[in-house]
């Protein structure tokens, strides 16, 4: 009976959720604070970009780090409950504005929006670095520089938008990017020496699926680009014949 009436409670009196990753309120008459809700929205942005990358590429090293992903926002969920830090009050006093009332709840340390960025920039510039050829390898410091001022916009944005103190960002960040470079040792480090990755890699499963694996491939961009041109060459003879 008391579940019947908790169903028909009034919409306005239930105590209400949002999901973290997509709810924001921003100030309108702020022009920063519009562009920040839309930065701040960028880790389901990457989300939805692990799956169709997973699912175009079928690369190993993809796999591995949205599951490192997975596993970094599972550590998130109980930093929180075990440290029960509340979020800040809503006022800012650099901005004049004031948020009254803010749809949904949960507590604020570490930020989840740092943790998952700064693992996201920190393994992707680890991996380029070290395991990335190019023809010329001077680009990809632009690539590990626009990451980095990524994230820290993403961060910055939490702080901006009040969901976040200032403290509870820095602890995120520092969360992630010990987590990446924990999650890129334990795969390249101890993983990959054991043989397991090409265990994986020649498993009917595998094969099926064509998972592959090009960690060791130097200058796959060229590589997958002058294959490309072949394919084409190839279909433009065949039109001739």
């Amino acid at each position: 009976m008391s579940h019947h009436n908790h169903l028909e409670e009034p919409l306005s009196e239930q105590s209400l959720s949002s999901l973290s990753l997509t709810h924001v309120e921003f100030n309108p008459k702020d022009p920063l604070s519009y562009t920040y809700a839309y930065i701040t929205l960028s880790p389901l942005i990457i989300l939805i970009s692990y799956v169709s990358i997973i699912v175009a590429r079928r690369e190993l090293m993809m796999i591995n780090m949205f599951f490192g992903q997975l596993f970094c926002e599972m550590l998130n969920f109980g930093l929180k409950k075990w440290i029960k830090e509340k979020r800040p009050n809503g006022i800012n006093t650099l901005l004049i504005y004031v948020y009254i009332d803010k749809l949904g709840s949960g507590y604020g340390m570490p930020s989840s929006h740092a943790q998952f960025i700064s693992y996201f920039a920190t393994f992707a510039s680890i991996y380029l670095y070290y395991k990335i050829t190019f023809h010329n390898n001077s680009r990809k410091f632009p690539i590990i520089l626009g990451l980095i001022i990524f994230s820290c916009l993403v961060s910055y944005s939490r702080v901006y938008l009040i969901y976040h103190t200032t403290k509870q960002v820095i602890v995120g960040n520092i969360f992630g990017l010990t987590f990446a470079i924990f999650w890129y040792i334990l795969l390249e480090k101890i993983i990959r020496p054991l043989g397991i990755f090409k265990i994986i890699i020649e498993s009917r499963l595998a094969r099926y699926f064509y998972i592959r694996d090009n960690s060791s491939v130097k200058d796959i961009v060229k590589i997958e680009y002058m294959n490309w041109l072949t394919l084409i060459g190839e279909k433009e003879g065949q039109k001739t014949d």
